[in-house]
This record gives C-alpha cells, sequence and structure tokens, in this order.
C-alpha cells in the first residue's frame, strides 16, 4: 500500500493527466448508469465486464472505486481509486481532482488521515484557489486532532469566499462536532452580524436555527418559503426541524403536509413526516408516510424509506410483516450490518 500511496502523490503533484480514450465503453457507461441509480452490485458487475472486453481501465477503476465508496468498502475502494490514477494519460482535467476527493474521502472513513491529508496537499498545490479542498484538509485535520491546522484551513476556506456562508454552516457543523461549537457559533454568529445584507432568508433562517434562535429561524423560512426563486424543500425540511427540536410535532407535520399536498413528489419530506409520525405515536401514518415515500422510487432515500417502515411495524407489534419486509430489504442491501442484527432479532418473535 506505501508504494501506491506514494504513486498517487507524484501522480498529483508532478504529472496528474486524464484518463485515455472514450471510446468503446458500453460497460463502464453501464456501470456509471447503476451508480446513477444506486444500484452498486450491479455497476461493480458491469465493471468488471468492460474491463475484460479491455475498456478505458483508468474509467473502469474509477467506477469501481466510486461504487465501493457507496456501498461503504472503503478499502476497496482506496485500492480502485489508486489503479485509476494509476492508469492515468493525457490532460488534466476535473475528473483527475475528482478522483483524488473520492480518494481523500476513503481514507478519511478508514482513519488515514495523514494519507487523506497528503491527498488534499496534492490538490491544493495545484489548485490553489480550490475553498472546497480547504475545508475538507481542515475537516481532516480536525479528525487527526490537529485544530489549530484544522482551523487555519478554515479560516483560508473563508477568506476566498467571504459571503459563502453555506461552507461557514459547514464549517460550524464540523468544529461543533469535534467539541469546538463555540469557534463555530462565533464564526456564524459574525456572518449574520456582517453579512444581513447579502444574505438570503434562507441563509439566515439557517445560520438562525443552528444558534439556537428557533423565533428567528422560523420567520426567516417562512418568509423564503414564499419567495418564488427559492428552493422549497431544503427550506420546508428546515422549518420542520425548528419545531422538531423544540417538541413541537403538531407544527412539524403541518409543515411538512403543507408542503405534501402542493408538491407530492418529495420522498425526504415524507420520511421526516413519518419520523415524526412515530415520535407521535402514530404508527399508522409513519407506514403511510413511508409507503409514499417508496412509491416515488428515489433510490436515494429507498433505503431509509424501507428500514424505517419496518421500525414502524416493529413498534406497531406487527412482528411478522416486519420480519418479511426485512428480508425483502436484506435482497436489496446485503451488506447493512445493523439491519442483519435486527433481523436476528425479529427471528426470535
Amino acid at each position: 500500500m506505501r508504494s501506491k500511496t506514494i504513486l498517487v502523490v507524484l501522480t498529483l503533484s508532478v504529472f496528474l493527466s486524464g484518463c485515455g480514450s472514450l471510446a468503446g465503453r458500453h460497460g463502464i457507461d453501464s456501470g456509471f448508469a447503476y451508480i446513477e441509480s444506486h444500484e452498486y452490485t450491479s455497476a461493480l458487475e458491469s465493471f468488471d465486464e468492460a474491463l475484460e472486453r479491455g475498456e478505458d481501465a483508468c474509467l473502469v477503476h474509477r467506477g469501481k472505486g466510486i461504487a465501493y465508496f457507496y456501498s461503504g468498502e472503503y478499502e476497496q475502494a482506496v485500492e480502485e481509486l489508486l489503479s485509476s490514477l494509476a492508469a492515468d494519460e493525457g490532460i488534466v482535467d476535473d475528473m483527475d481532482f475528482d478522483t483524488n476527493y473520492y480518494l481523500a474521502e476513503s481514507y478519511m472513513k478508514i482513519g488515514e488521515y495523514n494519507k487523506a491529508k497528503e491527498v488534499y496537499d496534492a490538490i491544493i498545490g495545484l489548485k490553489s484557489g480550490d475553498i472546497n479542498a480547504y475545508y475538507l484538509r481542515g475537516t481532516c485535520e480536525l479528525a487527526a486532532g490537529n485544530h489549530d491546522a484544522g482551523y487555519a484551513d478554515f479560516t483560508k476556506a473563508i477568506s476566498l469566499n467571504p459571503k459563502d456562508y453555506s461552507m461557514m454552516i459547514m464549517i460550524y457543523k464540523a468544529l461543533a462536532e469535534n467539541g469546538y461549537e463555540e469557534e463555530g457559533t462565533s464564526i456564524i454568529t459574525r456572518a449574520l452580524e456582517n453579512g444581513s445584507d447579502y444574505m438570503t432568508n434562507y441563509e439566515k433562517g439557517q445560520i438562525s436555527f443552528y444558534l439556537g434562535n428557533n423565533a428567528d429561524a422560523q420567520s426567516y423560512l417562512e418568509a423564503a418559503r414564499s419567495e418564488r426563486d427559492q428552493e422549497k424543500e431544503p427550506v420546508v425540511l428546515l422549518l420542520g426541524q425548528t419545531g422538531e427540536v423544540q417538541g413541537d410535532y403538531n407544527y412539524a407535520i403541518s409543515v411538512y403536509k403543507t408542503y405534501l399536498s402542493e408538491n407530492p413528489s418529495s420522498a425526504k419530506v415524507y420520511n421526516q413526516l413519518g419520523m415524526c409520525q412515530i415520535k407521535q405515536g402514530d404508527y399508522e401514518g409513519a407506514v403511510s408516510s413511508f409507503q409514499s415515500g417508496i412509491e416515488i422510487n428515489d433510490k436515494s432515500l429507498n433505503q431509509a424509506l424501507m428500514l424505517n417502515e419496518i421500525t414502524a411495524y416493529e413498534y406497531m407489534g406487527e412482528f411478522g410483516l416486519a420480519s418479511s419486509l426485512m428480508t425483502t430489504y436484506l435482497q436489496s442491501y446485503p451488506q447493512d450490518e445493523v439491519a442483519l442484527r435486527e433481523n436476528v432479532f425479529l427471528s426470535t418473535r
């Protein structure tokens, strides 16, 4: 592994280059289509077939690395992404940097913080104005216990775009999750004080929410909800959470149901509605919400919705039905270790 790690750093810092020809890539295209639809086992099968047919090795290994990443198999992801970088040839492009972002995140997931930092160092060496690279390297430094270096990277990211309030919120979250909430609070407080004239109502609502000012958050988010050009789903989800954190599930449910009456194709909102109904003890309502979400077939949400539906049936005491649904769930998501343990429990009921 050491030689391959050295290889990727050299590839980035010396001759980071693009993948080869795009001709003859039927299996590759199929693999990435499966990734898009969150069918990672099928994606891996397509990439293996593509490799057997001699399709572009750089793209095949990149695809396998991404599929392994989203499957939670991070060590395999590292191996494949390193193989993709080793097969690079041609001109540097955004794909190469994207591959390295996946590599660095995979290293983070397996606790290899120094290796992740090396990748971010190399990216920043080539793209000194990359805000995301500074933010991500900062999160890596925090995870490794190096607070000062992490905070310095966050400061640099903010300086590159002082009006990127979404970035400031992400920095707040990273600091809070690592035990430095006071520092994160200071950053978003200054942002709200100094940037109020430039912020959208949604941004003001977000910051107010994370500062614990729920009344202000609701006021800003209610205003944002009525704005023509504002994307409504994230506003509604956060507005509902202002009620949830106060235990006002009636308010949250009202927010979600009002949105769904006009926008019935949001699996995310159905999922959140169902979770609120569980907390209120309305398990039948929760089942109905989760099933409505599943019917939308948003593949990025189906797993969570299916598992939450099973949970609701367990609360209802419908263990036989829950067990049957768990069997179906595990056919689609066989690597979910938590679900496997829960299935053992259900089998004894």
